[in-house]
């Protein structure tokens, strides 16, 4: 796995080389020491894996990954600094790890190597996703609804409220019970909640609470704190 480092702290560089060079078929190929430096880098060296300061000179880290995931969409990000109120926008940009300094040595090898197991994915032939649906049974008529076409479910008094791109279909059916019918792409966000990863795009704090935004759609769901991490973690596999 080719490496970028992009951090200003010169003892923070030194580190991070010193942690690596004693991991086999890891290959530092470059260091970046502004969010500038490091956006040209990617164009130069197509790294696998970038390890990123956030709070760096010209152009902070976060806003260089995101030109640098235009560059090189497959480019896995592992985040390094001293600051933690720039989470969410990490998740934002599928991060595989925001890790808080100083750095420890077993959280960064877990994180390479799930860095490295996802680019890895990224070369093997995808097999395609088997077509699920969900059978919705109202008075006298039976609708399938494609998993496909579900953005999230919501519970409002009695009923599961199933939300789609053009409209929404109200079921009697527990949202615990509805779980059981999904596949991997959803996720408990919330008490009354179930959201489809396929279509998340953003997670926003509101006050005492989290926001989830999904893909061309205007309607909402809610997050648990304590969920933002899972959410994460399940949005980076």
């Amino acid at each position: 796995m080719r490496i970028l480092i992009a951090e200003d702290n010169a003892s923070s560089r030194k580190l991070l080389k010193h942690l690596i060079k004693h991991i086999p078929n890891y290959q530092i190929v470059g260091e970046a020491v502004n969010g500038e430096d490091l956006i040209n880098k990617v164009m130069i060296e197509k790294p696998d894996i970038a390890l990123v300061d956030i709070n760096m000179p010209l152009l902070n880290g976060m806003e260089a990954v995101k030109s640098c995931k235009k560059i090189v969409p497959s480019l896995q990000v592992i985040f390094i600094t001293g600051h933690d109120e720039y989470a969410l926008e990490a998740f934002a940009v599928h991060a595989i790890d925001y890790i808080i300094k100083p750095i420890e040595r077993d959280r960064l090898y877990s994180a390479l190597e799930r860095a490295s197991s996802l680019k890895n994915q990224d070369v093997m032939i995808q097999q395609p996703r088997v077509k699920k649906e969900i059978i919705v049974k109202q008075h006298h008529s039976t609708t399938f609804i494609p998993l496909d076409d579900i953005l999230f479910i919501e519970r409002v008094d009695r009923k599961s409220v199933i939300h789609m791109l053009d409209q929404k279909i109200e079921m009697n059916e527990t949202l615990t019970n509805l779980e059981d019918l999904l596949d991997s792409r959803f996720v408990v966000s919330h008490r009354s909640y179930i959201i489809n990863l396929q279509y998340l795009i953003k997670i926003e704090a509101v006050g005492q609470m989290y926001i989830a935004y999904f893909k061309n759609h205007n309607e909402t769901a809610k997050v648990s704190k304590h969920k933002v991490t899972e959410l994460q973690k399940s949005k980076s596999m």
